[in-house]
């Protein structure tokens, strides 16, 4: 891909024609040798063939001095005056006219400095093969010159040439060398983003072609102007070229504007270069931003779907408590036969109503909590109390489920030791019920549930052991999902919706605290909760 570069106004035609002033320069000293030969008798007509052949190389400068910047004209002007040394070694002889190869490199090194090397290999080359060529006797003799004539004639390419070299040396040492349309240059083919040289005075060197069109073909000439008056981020952008100048390190900064036509985001690099210039590279973030605004609003609209869905169960469950609590204490005034004794199968019937809306009233309290958890609004309501009473309390509870069951309950607790805890009772509570409720519904018949509780390093650690069915490590990670449920659950008798763990890992983590699950497939599992006893 050919890199184009926009180059600002250099000003001066040694910098946009480096091979004009010296080929004008050895057309001066031609003219003025004839002038010099003429003035001394000499026949100035018979050496005029001689001085014709020796200004086409200057000539042929002259001509396509506008486009120096391309490989083939360097090479044919270097050629042109190997050229012109070789006739001036066939006519003059190779001894005294071998000096004019020096124009070659001297050409050359107003080019790029690689061509010095080529310059001096062709000249080299070539004046090689002529110092053979006549040693071997293959060159043709040389023609008879008149002895004052000759001399003269080799004063005047001496002359020639020492005028030529200076005005080489002068225009390579005076020249800027541009950047100039196919140069190689640094800006790095396949380069993504504009790239800009500001030099030491902040003034525009140029820029490459993603560069110029981000600017409409208008590259702002001064690094101060490179946002316009009045833009939101040119304080910034100054602040950053200060701080870049201060510290000598690269500066970024995310800016928009319109310099294309068009409303757009860019990525601003600003690079000191060791030139004290600048170097700003400007990426168009544009695409990037309008992608990641459709993210955000999907993201936007995927919360906002999770939250009304939340609210929706919330609410459901909400009002589904009202009905059950209505069906439970009608079941249980027919179970306690309050107005009278039912037929057997009745009563039987009014035991399942009472069984099945108490199961379901505890589920949709889970339900609704774990839904006020997602949605930001269970508040917890902290006091200070003795979490060894609650362990206690919560065993109570269990007992009767554990007996029916045939499993034991065993509480290991330190008397000495207060575990007096910061924290929601209620939610304490229930993080208890559910363990102890898992632990007993997952346990075989004659099988144990231990409940270890102690303070350690201002933390209340909880465990909740049993010797029950187990789970496998991939069970343990979908466990505390809601909705999850290992494979026991799933073979289990006994309902459940997989929110116990979801809803206990939440729990614990609203009072700043970690849930860690151990289980083997076949020999039990153990849940540690581990509280803080200081609220934050």
């Amino acid at each position: 891909m050919t890199n184009t570069v926009h180059q600002a106004d250099r000003g001066s035609f040694i910098d946009r024609q480096p091979v004009l002033l010296p080929s004008l320069v050895w057309l001066l000293a031609l003219a003025a040798a004839l002038g010099a030969l003429a003035l001394r008798g000499i026949d100035v007509f018979g050496l005029f063939p001689i001085f014709a052949a020796a200004s086409v190389p200057a000539l042929l400068g002259i001509i396509l001095a506008r486009l120096t910047d391309r490989e083939w004209v360097q090479i044919v002007l270097m050629l042109s005056w190997a050229a012109l040394a070789l006739l001036a070694c066939l006519t003059l002889g190779f001894i005294p006219m071998a000096i004019l190869f020096i124009t070659v490199p001297a050409l050359a090194c107003l080019f790029e400095r690689e061509k010095v090397l080529e310059g001096t290999l062709i000249a080299a080359m070539i004046a090689a093969v002529v110092w053979f060529a006549g040693r071997q006797g293959y060159l043709p003799e040389a023609p008879a010159w008149d002895a004052s004539s000759k001399a003269w004639t080799k004063l005047s390419a001496f002359a020639g040439l020492l005028a030529f070299g200076l005005a080489a040396l002068f225009s390579a040492s005076t020249r800027r060398v541009p950047i100039l349309p196919g140069a190689r240059t640094y800006w790095r083919d396949g380069v993504e983003g504009g790239l800009f040289e500001y030099d030491a005075g902040a003034s525009l060197v140029g820029a490459n072609d993603q560069g110029a069109l981000q600017f409409s073909g208008e590259v702002p000439k001064d690094l101060l102007d490179f946002l316009p008056d009045g833009h939101p981020d040119k304080v910034a952008f100054g602040a950053n070229v200060e701080a870049a100048r201060r510290t000598q390190m690269p500066q970024g900064l995310r800016v928009s504007h319109a310099g294309s036509g068009l409303v757009a985001n860019y990525d601003l690099r600003l690079t000191p270069l060791a030139s004290k210039g600048w170097l700003i590279h400007a990426h168009d973030r544009t695409d990037e931003e309008a992608q990641l605004e459709v993210l955000r609003q999907k993201g936007a609209m995927a919360a906002q779907d999770s939250t009304d869905k939340t609210l929706f169960f919330a609410g459901v469950s909400h009002e589904l408590r009202t009905p059950l609590n209505a069906i439970i204490g009608f079941s249980d005034m027919m179970r306690s036969r309050l107005f009278g004794p039912l037929p057997g199968k009745y009563a039987e019937y009014a035991d399942l109503i009472h069984e099945s809306g108490q199961h379901m009233l505890d589920l949709i309290g889970d339900v609704l909590d774990l839904s006020k958890v997602e949605a930001g609004r269970y508040e917890l309501d902290y006091d200070t109390f003795d979490a060894a009473d609650v362990i206690r309390s919560s065993v109570k509870m269990i007992r009767p489920a554990a007996d029916a069951a045939s499993v034991s309950l065993d509480i290991n607790l330190d008397l000495d030791q207060a575990l007096l805890i910061q924290a929601d009772r209620r939610a304490v509570r229930q993080i208890l019920l559910n363990l102890l409720s898992n632990s007993v519904k997952f346990s075989d018949k004659g099988g144990q549930v231990e409940i270890d509780a102690q303070a350690i390093d201002g933390d209340l650690e909880l465990s909740i052991s049993d010797d029950g069915a187990g789970m496998s490590a991939d069970e343990i990670e979908r466990i505390g999902s809601p909705y999850a449920q290992g494979e026991a659950a799933q073979m289990s008798t006994e309902r459940g919706s997989g929110l116990g763990l979801s809803l206990v890992r939440s729990l614990t983590e609203l009072h700043g605290g970690k849930m860690d699950i151990r289980s083997t497939k076949g020999e039990g599992t153990r849940v540690k909760i581990i509280l803080p006893l200081q609220a934050d």
